[in-house]
């Protein structure tokens, strides 16, 4: 039996970033709507699951709405909900602090948003279950909430609803920092945690679980994102993932040592689309692609890599029928020749790679680029350091490419 729904970190209308409009790409109207889209996907789901109930963990927006529409789209969802008699309980995470949200819109009755100022229980008699949770009052919340919740109410599903930092847990700022053994101590049936954006089962006695985010906004987000649907059997409470993410953020990686041809490099990329895309329900995928592999056109790709770029959007969008943005091209193939040999070489080849390795060797360059930052503050790009060995590699790669094809200084034509 299906008894309440966990949902967390939605970010209703925060935009998706790292998409770049091209020529061909699908309706940037599926990127702009996508959160909101998975909050109607859930509300769907728990109309016919029959849920109860539906709690969540925290970050339903990103702050302060820019206008009221985004608070009433969430209002709308929950007055559906409230038709259905399915109530709503949300503690509010770092995001969406008291102290982050200014304007006032008065939810539905069925909707219960937990207090900031302490721990507090919610009892819903007349289906079993009590919430215990509490909302983040400022979004630098970092004493361990989870301590001071209340105690469990006996005869009834305890569940406790947390934005929270379990200890352990990485890439996440440590907010209301918990241990497993601190939730596990409350004694309660299913703790239901936001702020990680990833779908994790903590402890499976009791149930110790983060949703994850309901729609993957970039890169770092990728993989089916969705809630979790928990119910009741003979032992027990269950828990299963639904996913609910229209777009879905997907990391792929192509070898192609094999591809002598620029056709040959697009048959393999296809080649492992289609597998991917097969997998998949239709959904728009948001791809990085890293191509790797030591292949001939090593030197073609690092000289003119907006070339390939084109071409494997070109053919992501033939093939998905426009379900596929590309949104980066990552070149990390390498070049057929032996570059250790060829740098002992009495060679200009060899004299180049020679001064590439010394320059490698130095503990930073000395080359001051405060000018160029000053102009590049609030411009989104990040400077890397000067000693980044990426950027003596690409420079060896591109100067040996040069001397080894003269004339190769001008694009294909």
């Amino acid at each position: 039996m299906a008894l309440f729904i966990h949902a967390a970190d939605l970010h209703l209308d925060s935009p998706l970033r790292g998409i770049e409009a091209y020529e061909g790409a699908p309706d940037i109207e599926d990127i702009r709507t996508a959160t909101r889209q998975a909050l109607s996907t859930l509300v769907d789901v728990a109309l016919e699951e029959q849920v109860r109930l539906v709690v969540f963990a925290g970050d339903l927006y990103d702050g302060d709405w820019p206008d009221f529409s985004t608070g009433l789209f969430f209002s709308r969802q929950m007055q559906r909900l409230s038709a259905s008699g399915i109530a709503v309980v949300i503690a509010c995470g770092n995001h969406d602090a008291a102290s982050k949200i200014t304007k006032t819109l008065v939810m539905p009755d069925n909707v219960r948003i937990l207090s900031s100022n302490k721990p507090e229980t919610i009892q819903y008699q007349d289906f079993g279950v009590a919430v215990h949770g509490q909302s983040y009052k400022i979004a630098e919340t970092t004493q361990n909430l989870a301590v001071n919740y209340p105690n469990p109410i006996p005869g009834m599903v305890n569940i406790g609803l947390l934005h929270c930092l379990i200890s352990g847990s990485t890439g996440h700022q440590s907010y209301a920092p918990c241990t497993l053994d601190d939730l596990t101590a409350k004694g309660y049936d299913y703790w239901a945690l936001g702020h990680v954006h990833d779908y994790k089962v903590m402890r499976e006695d009791p149930l110790i679980v983060y949703s994850g985010c309901c729609q993957g906004r970039h890169i770092k987000e990728t993989g089916p994102k969705g809630c979790v649907l928990v119910g009741m059997d003979g032992d027990g409470l269950t828990q299963a993932f639904l996913p609910l993410s229209t777009v879905l953020w997907m990391s792929l990686t192509v070898d192609i040592g094999e591809a002598e041809t620029l056709d040959g490099v697009i048959d393999l990329f296809i080649q492992v689309l289609e597998s991917e895309l097969a997998l998949s329900d239709g959904r728009l995928h948001c791809i990085r692609l890293t191509l790797n592999g030591r292949t001939p056109l090593h030197d073609r790709f690092i000289l003119y890599p907006e070339e390939i770029t084109a071409n494997i959007r070109a053919a992501a969008g033939d093939v998905s029928k426009q379900q596929v943005w590309i949104e980066k091209v990552l070149i990390e193939t390498g070049s057929p020749l032996d570059l250790e040999t060829l740098a002992q070489s009495d060679t200009p080849q060899g004299e180049l790679l020679r001064y590439m390795q010394e320059l490698q060797s130095i503990d930073g360059l000395a080359i001051d680029l405060t000018a160029l930052k000053s102009k590049l503050v609030g411009s989104r790009i990040d400077m890397p350091a000067m000693n980044d060995p990426r950027l003596l590699k690409g420079a060896k790669e591109i100067l040996v490419s040069l001397l080894m094809n003269p004339g190769k200084g001008e694009p294909p034509t």
